[in-house]
C-alpha cells in the first residue's frame, strides 16, 4: 500500500474518532452546563427578587416606626382624631402638624403615598389631590374607608403590619391606579385612633420582577392565606405551599396543559412564598438547539478535513517523490580525505526497501550529507582564509611605536631649539595615540574619556589660538563612570569642525556635568550655528531608530560622531543610556546615564581636579 494511502486512512480514523469523542463531551458538557447555569439562573432570580420585596418592605416598616414613634405627630394625629370641642382651628392646626410631620420625614419622599385615615371618613395624606368626589370626613369618605378589607385583619392584631396585595388606590383621582403597601393600627395611649399606610405604585414592583420578564421566567409571590401579591402571567398557577424550597422540582398541571420547572423559596418573615418557573419546552427546545448546534460544527468540521486529510497526504509524499528525483539527478563530488571509510558509513541503510520513497529518501539524504561535509570544509578554509587577510592587514598598519619614536625625536629636535610649545603638542598626541590604540579594554572611566578630551582640546587650541576657549566642569564623584572607549571626544571634535562652518570666529565649548534624580547628565555645548532644521530632524529620527534597535549601522550626513556614539553607549547600556539634540544659542548634545550612586544632587560642591579646565 502506497504512504499516502496509509496517511489518508490513519488520519481520517484518527480524526473521526476525535470528532466523536468531542462531540459527546461537548453534547454532555453543554447540557451540564445549561443545567447549572439554569440553577444558578432561578437561585439568582430568587435572591433577588426576594431581597428586593425585603428591601422595600423593610423601607416602610421604617416609615412607619419612623411616625409611631414621633411624639408631635402621634399627638396631633390624636387631637386630629379625638377632638369633639367643635374648634374648627383646633382640628385645622392639628391636620395641618400631621402634614408637617409627613412632609419633614425624608423616608416619605421614597413612597408613592403615605396615608391616616380613619373608619369615620377621616384621612390625611402626603399626596393631596383635589377631588370633589372624596373629601376628609364625609360621608362618602365614610363608606369608602370602612369597605377596605384589611382593617378587620389590622384591628385583630394591632402590633403588627400587614402587606397590602395590589389594590386600587381609593383616595386617587385616578380610581383605576393600582399600588401595593403595608398598614398599621395606630394606637395611642392604648386609644385606637385609625390605621396608618404605606403605598407605592404597582409599577414599582413590577419593576422588582423585570428580571424574571429578561430570563424568560415567571415569578408569582403568594402570601400565606394565598392572596396574591405579584404574577408575572396573566393567569395565576396554583402551586403548592407545600412546594419543596430551594431545589427545582417538575410541576405539572394536566387541566392548563402546563409543564415547568419551579423553584420555591420562602420568606419568613414576610409571610410569602416565592415560585420562579420556566417551561419545561422552554428547556427542551434550548437543549435541542445545543446538540443541534454541535451536531452541524461537528459536520462542518468533518467534511473540510477529511478533504484536506486526503489533499495534504497525496502532496506531502509528492513532495518526497520529486525531492527524491531532485537530489538523485544531482552529481555527488568527490572531497579530500579518507573518501572509502566515507562511502562505507554513508552505504548502511536503516529503511525497509518495502517503503520505496522513504527508502530513496534516505539514499538521497546520505548523498547530501557528503555535500554538507564537503560544503564544511570549503567554509574551514574560507575561515582560514579570511584569517589571514585579516592577519596580513594588521601588519600593514602603522607600528604605533614608530610613531612614538618619531614623536620623542620631535619633541628632543624641540628641546634643542627652545620650543616648548611643540614639545607640550607632542606629548598630548602621544597620551591621545596612547590612549586611543590601547586595544586592552574597550571602556573607559569617565575620568579617562574627559583627560583625554583635555588632550584634544589642547591640542585645538595650539591650532585655533584665542579663537578657542573651553570649559570642563563634572563633578569628581562622577569619574569612575563606566562608558564606551572614545565617547566623547568624537562629539567634542564635531563640535568644532561643524559648529562653525569654517567661520574664523571665537569658539567657545563647555563641557558640564551634574547628578539630578539619580541620572548623571552631560551636556557638551558650542555657541555656534547649531544644527540646521532638516539636520536636527534627521538626526533625531536616527536616534529614535537607534533606541528602538532599527539601526545598527554607521551614518554619512556629516555628523558621523553623533550617530556612531550613539549606537555605541545604546548598545553598551542595553538601552539605559540616552542622548538628546537640541539648539540653544548654539548646538547642545546632552548624554544620560544612570548614577549608581544615591543621586544626591551635588554637582554644584565637588569639582573634577584636573578641571573646571578654562581655556
Amino acid at each position: 500500500m502506497k504512504l499516502y494511502m496509509k496517511m489518508v486512512l490513519l488520519f481520517s480514523v484518527m480524526m473521526l474518532v476525535t470528532v466523536a469523542i468531542f462531540s459527546s463531551y461537548s453534547v454532555r458538557l453543554n447540557f451540564e452546563s445549561f443545567s447549572d447555569l439554569s440553577n444558578l439562573q432561578y437561585v439568582s432570580i430568587s435572591h433577588t427578587v426576594s431581597e428586593a420585596l425585603d428591601q422595600q418592605i423593610s423601607l416602610m416598616d421604617l416609615v412607619l416606626e419612623e411616625l409611631l414613634d414621633n411624639a408631635s405627630f402621634m399627638a396631633a394625629l390624636n387631637q386630629f382624631v379625638r377632638d369633639d370641642s367643635g374648634d374648627q382651628k383646633m382640628a385645622t392646626a392639628a391636620r395641618n402638624i400631621v402634614l408637617q410631620q409627613l412632609y419633614r420625614s425624608p423616608l416619605v419622599e421614597n413612597f408613592y403615598r403615605v396615608s391616616f385615615y380613619t373608619r369615620e371618613g377621616e384621612f390625611v395624606t402626603s399626596r393631596p389631590e383635589k377631588d370633589d368626589y372624596l373629601a376628609s370626613g364625609t360621608k362618602r369618605a365614610q363608606e369608602v374607608i370602612s369597605s377596605l378589607p384589611w382593617l378587620d385583619e389590622a384591628d385583630r392584631s394591632p402590633t403588627s403590619r400587614h402587606i397590602l396585595a395590589a389594590h386600587p388606590d381609593f383616595l386617587s383621582v385616578r380610581r383605576d391606579m393600582p399600588v401595593y403597601g403595608i398598614v398599621r393600627a395606630v394606637v395611642y395611649h392604648g386609644n385606637h385612633l385609625g390605621y396608618l399606610e404605606v403605598s407605592n405604585e404597582f409599577s414599582e414592583l413590577e419593576a422588582m420582577m423585570a428580571i424574571a420578564h429578561q430570563a424568560d421566567v415567571s415569578v408569582q409571590v403568594r402570601f400565606d392565606d394565598g392572596t396574591l401579591l405579584y404574577s408575572s402571567t396573566e393567569t395565576p398557577l396554583n402551586y403548592a405551599a407545600d412546594m419543596p424550597q430551594g431545589v427545582i422540582v417538575n410541576w405539572s398541571d394536566e387541566d392548563a396543559g402546563i409543564s415547568q420547572s419551579v423553584m420555591h423559596t420562602r420568606v419568613e418573615w414576610l409571610n410569602l412564598s416565592l415560585y420562579v418557573a420556566k417551561d419545561k419546552a422552554v428547556i427542551e427546545a434550548s437543549l435541542e438547539d445545543i446538540f443541534h448546534s454541535i451536531v452541524r460544527t461537528a459536520v462542518l468540521i468533518t467534511i473540510p478535513t477529511l478533504l484536506l486529510v486526503a489533499l495534504f497526504s497525496m502532496q506531502l509524499t509528492q513532495s518526497i517523490r520529486k525531492l527524491t528525483r531532485k537530489v538523485q539527478q544531482s552529481p555527488v563530488d568527490r572531497s579530500p580525505g579518507d573518501e572509502a571509510s566515507i562511502r562505507q558509513a554513508l552505504s548502511t541503510t536503516v529503511t525497509s526497501i518495502s517503503d520505496p520513497e522513504i527508502h530513496e529518501l534516505e539514499l538521497t539524504f546520505n548523498n547530501l550529507m557528503l555535500k554538507q561535509r564537503e560544503s564544511t570544509m570549503n567554509e574551514i578554509a574560507m575561515r582560514e582564509g579570511t584569517l589571514q587577510a585579516q592577519l596580513n592587514a594588521l601588519q600593514t598598519q602603522i607600528n604605533p611605536h614608530f610613531v612614538y619614536n618619531t614623536l620623542n625625536i620631535i619633541s628632543a629636535k624641540s628641546m634643542e631649539s627652545g620650543n616648548y610649545d611643540v614639545i607640550e603638542i607632542c606629548d598630548q598626541f602621544a597620551q591621545m595615540l596612547r590612549y586611543s590604540t590601547d586595544t586592552r579594554s574597550r571602556t573607559a572611566t569617565m575620568a579617562e574619556e574627559l583627560e583625554n578630551v583635555h588632550y584634544y582640546l589642547m591640542l585645538s587650541k595650539a591650532r585655533y589660538e584665542e579663537n578657542l576657549e573651553f570649559t570642563i566642569d563634572v563633578p569628581d564623584n562622577l569619574g569612575g563612570l563606566t562608558v564606551p572607549k572614545l565617547t566623547l571626544q568624537p562629539l567634542v571634535e564635531n563640535a568644532i569642525n561643524h559648529g562653525f562652518n569654517g567661520k574664523n570666529a571665537l569658539r567657545r565649548l563647555w563641557i558640564t556635568g551634574k547628578i539630578q534624580d539619580s541620572q548623571f547628565i552631560l551636556e557638551i555645548r558650542d555657541n555656534g550655528n547649531g544644527f540646521s532644521d532638516d539636520q536636527l530632524i534627521q538626526l533625531r529620527q536616527k536616534i529614535r531608530l537607534v533606541e528602538a534597535n532599527q539601526l545598527s549601522i554607521e551614518s554619512n550626513d556629516g555628523h558621523i560622531g553623533l550617530i556612531n556614539t550613539c549606537l555605541r553607549l545604546h548598545y553598551y547600556s542595553k538601552g539605559t543610556m540616552h542622548m538628546a539634540l537640541r539648539n540653544e544659542d548654539g548646538a547642545v548634545v546632552t548624554l544620560t546615564f544612570l548614577y549608581p550612586g544615591n543621586g544626591r544632587e551635588d554637582s554644584g560642591e565637588t569639582k573634577s581636579s584636573a578641571r573646571p579646565d578654562r581655556a
